[in-house]
């Protein structure tokens, strides 16, 4: 019996899975051995698309640092300083500002921005964007979304962007550009962009070609972001590389990097496979924690079963998720009626992608969300994790196939070197 551990907020579980049936534990690959200072001195002195990143500042400008918010990873409070002892000559405090990139979330308690931003919290001032106030137009993109965003920004002489690349759902990859749409934009910019999801170029590792990533591409570019500083986080949440640069091409080498530790062949699907959403901050609710039962249907066979193990301890995180889905009263496909009647809204779309893979398969989830909402979502309550791998068994018989994703997040299957199919 193999017992494997799943991130759960910010505690472990362990399951029990049987070897005879197990596949295997889908993990990325080994991250080389760096530290954030050696990493962060590297991509500074080796900048990628930009000559100087320090000389692009000039005293007396005033800077805005957009950061991610309390939902994202992205280890703010300690990349920060890195990259405030290198352009302290260049700026004062008092001209730069830490906006905090929401898009569309709630704001972040005092609590979080301790925790995102530590002391300082209290060293600069920091402001938390709003989608619904202190926007402007910018411009039109191709496709005539009003860009709307954060007047902070728009006033700044110098903005710079901080966060993290990861594989994104629809939106191909985070980070880079997408600091500034969503993470500064007004709702109709975001419910604009957003709204074109159901392209089926809209997927997880598509950044060329994919119609939200290319207009959010266009955002920044409108909004003239001088750098980004990006990191790649392993699975165990520790930076492995960072990129600094030009928002395009450092923004490519690190997702680069992203792939050859992140994507991994799948050569055999599971009946059963058992994923969590990788602990805080990725689990903080049902709605940031689809991710990672987003990849995890890649690698379930059609009727299967997925265990997801999130903790979700703010619940669902987003009204229109959850009005979507408790709308539902025969079963989850009601929402693509929903979805036809009322065109796109910024959180259906999650009830929608969710719908599909509760075509595909039986979702058991395991948090603290109470068992009479899990099952208005059409998902069983996992009280458990041993028990679900018992009723997996008697479902497929004494040969059913398990998988493990300790880290679904941030692990992409790739199914025989294609992709989804």
């Amino acid at each position: 019996m193999a017992l494997v551990e799943f991130p759960y907020g910010r505690e472990m579980v362990k399951v029990g899975l049987p070897d005879r049936n197990l596949i295997g534990v889908l993990e990325g690959n080994p991250p080389p051995s760096v530290g954030l200072e050696e990493a962060f001195d590297r991509a500074w002195q080796e900048p990628i698309g930009v000559e100087d990143p320090a000389e692009v500042i000039r005293p007396g400008e005033k800077v805005v640092f957009i950061v991610t918010d309390q939902t994202r990873p992205t280890p703010t409070q300690q990349v920060f300083p890195l990259l405030w002892e290198r352009i302290r000559g260049h700026v004062h405090p008092e001209d730069a500002t830490i906006l905090v990139s929401t898009g569309t979330h709630r704001a972040p308690t005092e609590g979080e921005l301790e925790q995102l931003l530590g002391e300082l919290r209290h060293e600069f001032e920091v402001v938390i964007h709003d989608c619904d106030r202190n926007v402007v137009e910018v411009g039109r993109s191709r496709c005539g979304t009003p860009i709307l965003i954060n007047r902070r920004v728009m006033e700044a002489d110098r903005v710079v962007t901080l966060g993290h690349i990861g594989m994104h759902y629809y939106a191909g990859y985070s980070g880079g550009r997408k600091n500034v749409l969503p993470g500064v934009a007004g709702r109709a910019t975001i419910e604009g962009n957003h709204a074109q999801l159901t392209d089926p170029r809209c997927e997880g590792c598509v950044y060329e070609g994919n119609p939200i990533s290319e207009e959010m591409s266009e955002a920044a570019r409108l909004v003239g972001v001088d750098y980004i500083v990006d990191v790649v986080l392993d699975s165990q949440g520790q930076v492995s590389k960072v990129v600094v640069g030009d928002v395009e091409e450092a923004h490519a080498v690190g997702r680069t990097f992203w792939d050859s530790l992140f994507q991994v062949p799948l050569s055999e699907r599971g009946d059963i496979v058992v994923v969590s959403a990788g602990g805080h901050p990725y689990d903080i609710n049902l709605y940031q924690a689809y991710k990672g039962l987003y990849n995890a249907a890649r690698a379930v066979k059609d009727g299967g079963m997925i265990l997801w193990i999130a903790a979700c301890p703010d619940g669902v995180g987003h009204s229109v998720f959850s009005d979507w889905m408790l709308r539902c009263c025969d079963g989850p496909d009601e929402v693509f009626g929903t979805l036809q009647r009322e065109g796109f809204k910024l959180g259906g779309h999650k009830a929608v992608y969710l719908a599909k893979d509760l075509q595909r398969s039986e979702v058991y989830l395991f948090s603290e969300i109470e068992e009479n909402l899990v099952h208005r979502f059409f998902l069983k309550p996992a009280g458990d994790l041993d028990e679900i791998i018992t009723i997996a068994g008697e479902r497929f018989g004494a040969e059913f196939r398990i998988l493990a994703m300790p880290h679904g997040e941030a692990t992409f299957p790739v199914v025989d070197g294609s992709g989804f199919s």
